[in-house]
């Protein structure tokens, strides 16, 4: 119960950290006058984003204010984090993936934003961070990541935008539970507990036999009726 809860809480300052972070790249992107952000630019804003995250977060799992270190807290919150950021890694790279065919199909050149490479280096240096503070948790407490700090949990408070924020935290903890479930039943059974793609695949490959039948059938239809015979 005590996970559950803690899954929960993480989901609420994921979702609120995530409305606050919106607001300061609009700010960003009007004080810029709407420049397009060169690849670099966009990854490091993701580092900066990722690091004071995890701080927030590790201001999360400290007893009543104090240096005081949850240690079960703390390894369970890092643990959901990182799944937070390989199910964030691996949307951005279906949707680089999904942009990529659909210029294919318009033929322009894709400008894709997705760098594998640095997605993993973001990750890293987050969670280099997040182990430092086991350390020195004093850091934690700098100025910016408590003003974080302070608007997650302002937020929260409030009677509905807190109440919006907390229904996106209870499907986040829908989302890990299913997660973890289907990690349990894949090393239990081979299969996941969950398989969408298994559907879309089978409906593919009906829909490709059902091309090639057709084809047969047109050109079938498209001989005369001797040579027709002599296919059959």
């Amino acid at each position: 119960m005590q996970i559950i809860e803690l899954i929960f809480k993480i989901g609420v300052l994921l979702a609120i950290y995530g409305f606050i972070w919106f607001f300061i790249n609009l700010l960003i992107s009007l004080l810029s006058g709407g420049r397009k952000k060169s690849i670099g630019e966009v990854y490091f804003s993701k580092g900066v984003k990722s690091v004071f995250l995890v701080n927030v977060l590790f201001l999360y799992g400290l007893d009543s204010g104090q240096n005081v270190i949850d240690w079960f807290n703390m390894i369970i919150s890092g643990l959901i984090l990182l799944l937070y950021f390989i199910g964030q890694m691996q949307k951005d790279q279906k949707q680089a993936a999904m942009m990529d065919r659909f210029s294919g199909m318009l033929s322009v050149v894709s400008k894709t934003r997705f760098n594998r490479k640095a997605e993993i280096i973001v990750v890293s240096v987050a969670f280099v961070v997040y182990a430092s503070l086991f350390f020195f948790p004093e850091f934690a407490k700098n100025p910016i990541a408590l003003w974080f700090y302070e608007q997650v949990t302002g937020l929260e408070k409030t009677p509905i935008i807190g109440f919006i924020f907390k229904l996106i935290g209870f499907f986040f903890l829908l989302g890990i539970l299913l997660k973890i479930t289907n990690g349990i039943m894949f090393l239990i059974s081979g299969k996941p507990f969950m398989n969408v793609s298994g559907s879309f695949k089978t409906g593919n490959s009906k829909k490709e036999n059902d091309d090639d039948f057709d084809d047969y059938e047109e050109l079938k239809n498209e001989l005369p009726e001797d040579q027709s015979k002599g296919v059959e």
